[in-house]
């Protein structure tokens, strides 16, 4: 009996193991509508997918000994809003608050002094010519600050997932000194952010569409 019993909590600890590495457990990971319906719709947990992202970029990234192209540490980053990947111009409400989330985790990670690029009346850190090319603006603030690097990032949507592509370059440089790709759900909450849905009223019949969907 006592053997039985260890066999059934082992499988039991199992079992939530497994869950807590899936993300099941947690809460931000679902929307949940009203009462009508016990559907409920998986969507992104944009707070702890920024600290995976930026926890592997950083510890990819390479370091000062690796030479003058390397991240330096120890200076400020500016980073941007995450843009459109078609249009390096546009972004949406999506990519200012994935923006928010990797500088904010990598400020935390790092500690280092963040600029934001966005305050410069919308300009982003790269250009049509190539992902990886600083405006003049861009390089210009790095200067003013003594920056050693910046954190730029794009988004792209597919049927049912957003790919979100974030790079950290060296500004002396124009070097790529690290990168990492991930994909969220294109839940409800990600659609309503991309299509600029603001109030809970607006959002109703996205909602709804999404649970007739997942119904059919």
């Amino acid at each position: 009996m006592f053997s039985k019993t260890l066999s059934i909590a082992a499988a039991i600890a199992a079992s939530v193991l497994f869950l807590s590495a899936s993300g099941c457990t947690t809460s931000r990971n679902v929307v949940v509508l009203d009462g009508r319906t016990s559907q409920a719709i998986v969507d992104a947990d944009y707070i702890e997918t920024s600290y995976r992202a930026v926890h592997y970029l950083l510890t990819n990234a390479r370091g000062n000994i690796m030479g003058d192209d390397a991240f330096d540490a120890s200076r400020p980053v500016i980073w941007a809003s995450t843009v459109d990947l078609n249009n390096y111009g546009r972004t949406t409400n999506f990519g200012r608050l994935m923006g928010e989330s990797l500088a904010i985790a990598m400020q935390n990670h790092r500690k280092n002094k963040m600029i934001q690029m966005t305050l410069r009346q919308g300009t982003v850190p790269i250009t049509g010519d190539g992902e990886f090319l600083l405006t003049r603006d861009a390089r210009d603030l790095a200067t003013k600050f003594n920056a050693g690097a910046a954190l730029v990032s794009s988004y792209s949507v597919a049927v049912d997932r957003v790919y979100v592509q974030c790079s950290l370059i060296n500004v002396d440089q124009n070097t790529v000194v690290g990168a990492v790709q991930f994909d969220l759900p294109l839940g409800p909450r990600t659609e309503a952010l991309l299509k600029g849905v603001l109030y809970p009223a607006e959002a109703a019949p996205l909602l709804q569409s999404r649970t007739t969907a997942l119904t059919n």
